[in-house]
């Protein structure tokens, strides 16, 4: 009787040790524990990278603020965040002289007063070094409960805003394609 108590504590002790085990990754899911040697430019066109913004709040009908921010250096800011990770070297296209990826980004903000949110839109194409473009994807991306304006939690959002089409870029292959552009090379 005694040895039919004693199998519970090790069959527990046994799935207890199972929980704790790490699951790899699904052929479909991208591993990001290692950089790709590319050398990405992130560009935007001057009008988006001198884009400045207005934002208003009124915040529960008690006051009303007004702040100016320089969104479109905000965006860049965010991309270059974002792609970081991703790449052995990431630049803005101006500071890098020789890339084996240019993307193009942009991005739009909207602050919803009323629910106290930033819903943060953004579009990235993909050139290679030859001007071939491999992809555009869109991401968006919403900061809730914001009270008060913090360029910080903007930011934020849009991060993860490009952190999202960083991975598309990697599921769809377009950093693939230009690595093995950069080897031909």
């Amino acid at each position: 009787m005694e040895a039919k108590f004693l199998i519970w504590p090790v069959l527990l002790g046994l799935l207890a040790g199972c929980a704790g085990t790490s699951v790899k990754p699904e052929s479909k899911e991208i591993s990001l524990e290692q950089r790709l040697p590319l050398r990405l430019a992130v560009d935007m066109s001057p009008g988006d990278l001198a884009l400045q913004t207005h934002n208003f709040y009124n915040i529960h009908g008690y006051f009303e603020t007004y702040h100016w921010t320089a969104e479109g250096k905000l965006v860049q800011n965010a991309a270059l965040t974002a792609f970081a990770p991703l790449v052995e070297q990431v630049l803005p296209r101006n500071e890098m002289p020789v890339p084996d990826m240019i993307i193009r980004v942009r991005g739009r903000s909207i602050y919803n007063p009323m629910a106290q949110a930033w819903y943060v839109d953004v579009t990235a194409t993909g050139y290679l070094a030859n001007g071939a473009e491999v992809g555009s994807f869109q991401a968006e991306s919403v900061a809730e409960h914001v009270l008060v304006f913090h360029e910080e939690e903007l930011e934020n959002t849009y991060v993860a805003a490009f952190q999202d089409i960083g991975r598309k870029f990697l599921r769809s292959g377009a950093m693939n394609e230009a690595m093995r552009q950069r080897a031909i090379q």
